[in-house]
């Protein structure tokens, strides 16, 4: 019988060297493809994942109005919600489109209405500047007789302009074609803009310039269906008023394709009407009213939940109120002041 020691190697198989497989050219070249399609993947992923975190930024930050930016000159105020027991006492509570300076038709407007300061509030829907004649008259008319007033995209160019002059002198307002510096606001002025005849040599006094520039972007009055007077349109995006973006509540029209709010008109869907819609659909603590001016273009734009008030009365159409409490409307025909020869918003 045989016995294994361990000291006995002769039954040892030796194997003088481990045979190597080595790799074909073929099988280098399919190898450094799929080295290569792998590291493609990875970069692809990784560029797609960073334009997405790049394009969500651009969309927060429009949404927060950061590349909105306000003036330093803008006296501005967002928000104002206005107070309970002195809007309830009042009788009737209007509100009027565009003014646009054409005090004749203004005060044509307050007999017609037999408007009353005692027992009536009217709200001024913002644009109560420039165009027609009469921009201080109606400035002081309005303060006059009590009225409240949101700031419209050209109520907004006027104080700019005015509170930089109070602030820099207007020695500092030349050459007329320099640009006010103000950063990178959206509508950059510059020092021969024609608001500044209303600002600088129509010579608003201190008084006046403090009414205009003391006009809030929006006025909220929640007691009155939870209404809301603005100039152009609220985002209907944005659920808060506290983040509605003053420079588009002021200047928008439509909402384009994208989402993002429009100056213009005719480059998407009126913001009236995206925001009906989701009234239709709000639960009721959260529904609102909002009554805007802005967009002469469509006229009077009455809707459930929306209120369009700019008739044109500076293009020779009409100056409109309308009370709150009962949707009466009242008109009255306006002279033509446009020296442009149509609805121009310059």
């Amino acid at each position: 019988m045989a016995h294994f020691r361990r000291d006995d190697v002769s039954s040892f198989e030796y194997i003088d060297a481990i045979p190597t497989n080595p790799r074909t050219k073929r099988q280098k070249k399919i190898w450094r493809n799929i080295a290569i399609a792998v590291t493609a993947v990875i970069v692809i992923v990784i560029v797609i994942v960073v334009a997405v975190v790049v394009s969500q930024n651009k969309k927060d930050k429009s949404s927060s109005g950061g590349q909105y930016p306000i003036s330093p000159y803008a006296r501005m105020t967002q928000l104002v919600t206005v107070n309970e027991a002195d809007i309830q006492q009042k009788e009737r509570i209007f509100v009027v489109g565009d003014i646009h300076g054409c005090l004749t038709e203004f005060n044509e407007l307050l007999t017609t209405i037999k408007f009353d300061p005692a027992k009536d509030q009217m709200i001024l829907a913002g644009d109560i500047t420039t165009k027609g004649p009469g921009t201080v008259g109606v400035i002081r008319r309005a303060q006059e007789l009590g009225m409240l007033c949101v700031r419209g995209n050209h109520d907004d160019k006027v104080v700019r302009l005015k509170a930089y002059e109070l602030e820099k002198g207007r020695n500092a307002m030349i050459p007329p074609s320099a640009t006010m510096p103000e950063g990178g606001v959206p509508d950059p002025l510059k020092f021969k803009n024609y608001h500044v005849a209303i600002s600088t040599y129509e010579q608003l006094t201190q008084s006046d310039f403090d009414y205009l520039s003391s006009c809030p972007v929006m006025l909220h009055l929640p007691s009155l269906n939870n209404t809301v007077v603005a100039h152009g349109g609220l985002d209907p995006k944005i659920e808060s008023l506290q983040d509605q973006v003053p420079y588009l509540v002021m200047n928008m029209r439509d909402i384009e394709s994208s989402g993002k709010p429009s100056p213009e008109s005719g480059v998407g869907t009126s913001w009236a009407t995206l925001w009906n819609t989701k009234m239709t659909t709000a639960a009721a603590s959260e529904k609102m009213n909002v009554y805007y001016g802005h967009d002469a273009g469509r006229g009077l734009n009455i809707q459930a939940t929306t209120f369009g008030l700019d008739s044109g009365c500076v293009y020779g159409d009409y100056l409109t109120a309308m009370d709150i409490r009962t949707g009466l409307r009242t008109q009255v025909k306006c002279k033509n002041y446009d020296k442009k020869g149509g609805n121009s918003d310059d």
